[in-house]
């Protein structure tokens, strides 16, 4: 990919390609919208290399679709395909015990990946309490423990960043 909007573009098209039968859970709305949302939020903090607005837009992919890493690493690369590999929730079992494995492995995970993973949860905890003040409690539990981990590994060099707070205060 030669650059930025193209780059873009091409994750844009590719992600909601794979996720063009899904729409979010609360108010129908194309996925593609969460996506390009997390794009979004990663820009407003300032996040806007080429490589992290493609793995945000593909984030989901390969968690939520037939598509593989190697689809995506083949066509946009190792360093994007590294960070959707981070960002992919590929645990089994029953749901405190995925959550805590996903907390694992994105506490080890590179600091872009953070990053998107804290731009995920600003969107989805704001649609998820304006939807769903049932299940917003545990999402919420399980997104701070997350944060928390992540927060360990990494320190102030993750937490004294805005896109944290702001994740962290959703």
């Amino acid at each position: 990919m030669s650059d930025t909007t193209d780059t873009y573009g091409a994750a844009r098209d590719f992600a909601a390609h794979a996720h063009r039968n899904q729409l979010r859970k609360y108010d129908d709305a194309l996925y593609i919208t969460h996506l390009e949302s997390v794009a979004r939020i990663l820009v407003r903090h300032g996040y806007d290399s080429p490589v992290m607005q493609a793995a945000a837009l593909l984030h989901d992919t390969v968690e939520d679709t037939d598509v593989t890493i190697q689809q995506v690493c083949e066509t946009f690369g190792a360093e994007v395909a590294e960070l959707v590999y981070w960002l992919s929730d590929m645990e089994k079992g029953q749901r405190k015990f995925r959550k805590l494995q996903s907390a694992w492995r994105l506490s080890r995970a590179p600091l872009d990946a953070k990053l998107i993973k804290c731009a995920d949860f600003i969107d989805n905890s704001a649609t998820i309490m304006q939807h769903d003040r049932h299940f917003a409690p545990i999402y919420l539990g399980e997104k701070q423990m997350i944060l928390s981990l992540m927060a360990a590994v990494e320190g102030e060099t993750l937490t004294t960043l805005p896109i944290f707070t702001a994740a962290s205060a959703v």
